[in-house]
């Protein structure tokens, strides 16, 4: 909201370093050796934020993720994504279409590509340093994995909820809960299970994330996140709870 302002600056960088603790790794991936695992972490995002003329401007972001496991090497990942986000503000609203290009590789090969759009709406509660948003998640999946066994394409549909609370010194606190209902186009006997279904993989997600940012200054600070992540599936391999905790320094410009 402030970037949108004329006189303010229109670039944003920040770059996050930590570790963390997965207590579920590979889940996400089919892994059937999952397991906790402690891992380093690095995050980078940039971002341009054109002025507005009138009530419509855009942004353009980039963030970029990589992980590097303790125990579970072939687990590391490093994912990548790019969007472009038209944008209609009048006082307090801003809507907004972010159109998001992922890219995901997993121990050094690609993993898939992801196409996402979200459509969000975000309120500037007045006279106070609170915003919350609601917003759609639509994502096609395109599986690059080298294992051609499993067509694992899908598509999710879903959506959530954010609160955010940002003080003077830009420190800030924010809460979000995801939805997330995602279609394969591959067979559940395809897993290697007893069933000899030949219905189509479905999974449900619902995830909870805390971050907590504060500035120790105008470009340095220190940061700290927890993740849950309750995943109900048709194939019991991607049924689980995991929790995620990272803690690290924080750089921003």
């Amino acid at each position: 909201m402030e970037q949108i302002k004329t006189d303010s600056n229109p670039f944003f960088a920040g770059l996050r370093i930590g570790g963390a603790y997965d207590s579920r790794v590979g889940s996400a991936s089919g892994g059937g050796d999952a397991d906790g695992d402690t891992t380093f972490t690095a995050t980078l995002s940039a971002g341009w934020q054109v002025p507005l003329k009138g009530d419509f401007g855009f942004r353009l972001d980039y963030g970029g993720y990589a992980d590097f496991h303790q125990d579970f090497d072939e687990y590391n990942v490093i994912d990548q994504s790019f969007s472009v986000e038209p944008q209609w503000t009048k006082d307090q609203i801003t809507v907004s279409m972010p159109l998001i290009f992922n890219y995901a590789m997993e121990d050094g090969d690609t993993n898939y590509n992801r196409y996402t759009i979200s459509p969000t709406v975000t309120y500037l509660i007045p006279q106070t340093r609170q915003a919350v948003a609601v917003y759609g998640i639509g994502s096609k999946i395109d599986d690059r994995d080298d294992d051609k066994t499993l067509d694992e394409d899908g598509k999710t549909f879903g959506g959530g909820c954010a609160y955010l609370y940002f003080f003077k010194n830009k420190s800030r606190i924010r809460l979000s809960v995801d939805y997330q209902h995602t279609h394969y186009d591959a067979w559940v006997v395809d897993y290697g299970t007893d069933s000899v279904s030949k219905d189509d993989r479905k999974d449900d997600s619902f995830v909870a994330v805390v971050d907590i940012q504060f500035q120790l200054n105008e470009y340095f600070g220190v940061y700290t996140n927890y993740s849950f992540i309750h995943s109900n599936s048709n194939v019991d391999l991607y049924e689980y709870d995991r929790n995620i905790i990272e803690a690290g320094i924080a750089f921003k410009y």
